[in-house]
């Protein structure tokens, strides 16, 4: 993969491939404040940026940081905020239904601070309570999930919002919401327009899948794609920069360009203890999969 000449062959990136919003997301900092984060964001020369909000950053739980103020630094860098990912981190419950509760009312407070930010779609986990030691008890947690996320996306719905379900990395194969197409079974017969998917490019590696063929599959109810690498069979969410494991990028890229997909792509990486290098990595993978032979 070529290095472009200067940064300035990617000022003002906004959109690629005829419309679809390429997307920046503060992960890659998170060693670092929200404020900072947005700077080095708006340096490389992005337009739209997905703010963090699990534990970190613009977690509702986190009093070290302010979406009013992230949404005037913004104004102030040209930002635009286009989606939150909400929190996951729960403390552990043994009471089930609780669990679910308190989870549910911290993604509405992120919905409120999305609001502030202008940003459209909520990220979402798919946050399990309970245990899955029978076929009564798992069918029993999945209904608390599935509960959980039409009641978030009718609350999205009346803020104008959507909700992205993202798949997940699991060891094991009965994890509900491992598997994008029974996500994609789920969001298209929810009756909720505004529920879909995040498809976690890296995730799907993390199952030995193959995220063409999950993108394929699922395209018309995928509302981000969050771009990541990872390497086939070690069983690690490394979010690694483009071109650095096993996905076929050159592959994504056509269907990414193709008519059937119309959603987000967002860069979400790991900083891995060395931020500003891998930022500097991820510009470079932007400026020739994005803009120039697409080859990463």
């Amino acid at each position: 993969m070529k290095k472009p000449e200067s940064r300035g062959k990617i000022k003002k990136i906004d959109e690629v491939f005829g419309g679809r919003k390429l997307v920046y997301s503060t992960t890659n900092f998170l060693k670092f404040p929200l404020e900072e984060a947005l700077r080095r964001i708006a340096a490389g020369g992005f337009r739209n940026v997905e703010i963090w909000g699990n534990v970190k950053h613009l977690d509702p739980r986190n009093d070290n940081e302010s979406a009013a103020a992230a949404a005037a630094l913004c104004t102030e860098l040209g930002l635009n905020v286009l989606s939150l990912h909400a929190p996951f981190t729960l403390d552990h419950d043994d009471d089930f239904s609780r669990r679910m509760a308190g989870w549910e009312t911290l993604v509405v407070r992120s919905m409120e601070q999305a609001q502030m930010l202008g940003a459209h779609t909520i990220v979402v986990h798919p946050v399990v309570g309970g245990t899955d030691n029978s076929d009564d008890a798992y069918r029993a947690m999945v209904e608390r999930t599935c509960g959980s996320l039409l009641r978030l996306a009718r609350e999205a719905a009346k803020r104008g919002q959507r909700v992205a379900i993202e798949n997940m990395p699991a060891h094991r194969v009965r994890r509900w919401g491992r598997d994008p197409q029974e996500l994609y079974e789920f969001v298209t017969s929810s009756g909720q327009d505004n529920l879909g998917l995040c498809l976690d490019t890296g995730h799907v590696v993390f199952n030995n899948g193959d995220p063409v063929v999950d993108l394929e599959l699922c395209a018309g109810r995928v509302f981000s794609v969050h771009v990541n690498d990872n390497i086939w069979g070690m069983h690690m969410d490394l979010h690694l920069v483009p071109g650095t494991g096993s996905v076929d990028w050159p592959r994504l890229r056509r269907l990414l360009a193709s008519e059937r997909f119309s959603g987000m792509v967002v860069l979400e990486l790991d900083g891995r203890g060395r931020p500003s290098s891998i930022f500097e990595e991820a510009c470079v993978f932007a400026a020739d999969y994005f803009y120039g032979g697409g080859d990463a």
